[in-house]
């Protein structure tokens, strides 16, 4: 009984820790960064990741060089979450499509799309709520800190879901102004 309520603290222990750094978001220190690069960098440092979970990666970068306003160390933690949950969404493999492109002038685009279970309109309408999870042991934290962390951008981050079908995250980054 004992290592049961100690368990229970440290898990405890954890959420509120979580909660701590979601209520402490630093602001982001915005540079031009090359899009392509980060998520390329990203990429492969989950391969071994993805490749243990059959996970089979399609890399469309097509953003041309486009570079974007962005943190990098916190767009990084958003676009590994993102991986992440699609890895847990397929566990069985699958494929996972990461996309980017320049859309227009103003924005570029991220797009996260897997072949994984996907989600009821129910779950997906609250996925970005604090605390809010269908994971065993998860913390409901990961999507409300990314999009969080995107809005401190000016950024948005969308999502489209099908039961059994897989799903989309969608990102808008504003664009960084081309040097002279």
């Amino acid at each position: 009984m004992l290592r049961a309520i100690t368990r229970e603290v440290d898990r405890l222990t954890e959420i509120t820790e979580e909660y701590l750094r979601l209520a402490r978001m630093p602001q982001p220190q915005l540079q031009p960064e090359d899009l392509d690069e980060v998520i390329g960098s990203v990429l492969d440092f989950s391969r071994p990741e993805l490749d243990q979970a059959n996970v089979v990666v399609e890399r469309r970068l097509g953003a041309s060089g486009a570079r974007a306003m962005i943190d990098e160390g916190q767009v990084r933690q958003v676009f590994l979450n993102l991986i992440r949950n699609s890895r847990e969404a397929m566990p069985e493999g699958g494929r996972l499509v990461v996309e980017s492109h320049a859309n227009g002038a103003e924005s570029v685009e991220v797009i996260f799309r897997d072949t994984g279970r996907g989600m009821t309109e129910e779950v997906r309408r609250r996925i970005f709520e604090p605390f809010f999870t269908t994971k065993q042991g998860g913390t409901g934290l990961g999507l409300a800190v990314a999009r969080q962390i995107l809005q401190a951008h000016g950024a948005a981050l969308d999502c489209e879901s099908t039961p059994n079908a897989g799903t989309t995250f969608r990102i808008r980054l504003p664009r960084a102004a081309r040097l002279l």
